[in-house]
């Protein structure tokens, strides 16, 4: 068996407690621990707000990068109330796919799907569009 594959709860784990959960807690130092250091981060818009949509994506490389992008950003969903919500995860141990729920404060819902690659238990590619 090859040690280096993911699982189905541990990838949950890295989306949801140490990502998003931490985006949502505005501590984006944390969030980007679950990363690997040469990530390759594409992401679009799903809650529109703060001049940002859907028609722009934004695109990242490396871990330092993500931080200091979410450095600035968790501070927007802050004050817009938002939290994120993995609905389902499959993957098969280096590679996988997720779709999710962007919840804002009057209980309002966005779908969005995702598809990650795994690098020593850390995302190395991550992609995001609304559903």
């Amino acid at each position: 068996m090859n040690n280096n594959l993911i699982t189905t709860e541990r990838l949950l784990y890295l989306l949801q407690q140490i990502y998003f959960d931490n985006i949502d807690s505005a501590r984006a130092e944390e969030a980007a621990e679950a990363m690997h250091e040469s990530i390759e981060w594409i992401h679009t818009q799903v809650w529109e707000h703060d001049g940002h949509d859907s028609s722009y994506v934004d695109k990242l490389k490396g871990r330092e990068a993500v931080k200091e992008f979410l450095i600035e950003r968790v501070k927007e969903i802050q004050v817009e109330g938002i939290t994120h919500k993995v609905n389902k995860v499959l993957t098969d141990g280096s590679s996988g796919a997720f779709q999710a729920s962007v919840i804002g404060v009057n209980g309002e819902k966005k779908s969005f799907f995702g598809w990650v690659e795994v690098k020593d238990e850390k995302i190395i590619s991550y992609k995001v569009m609304p559903a």
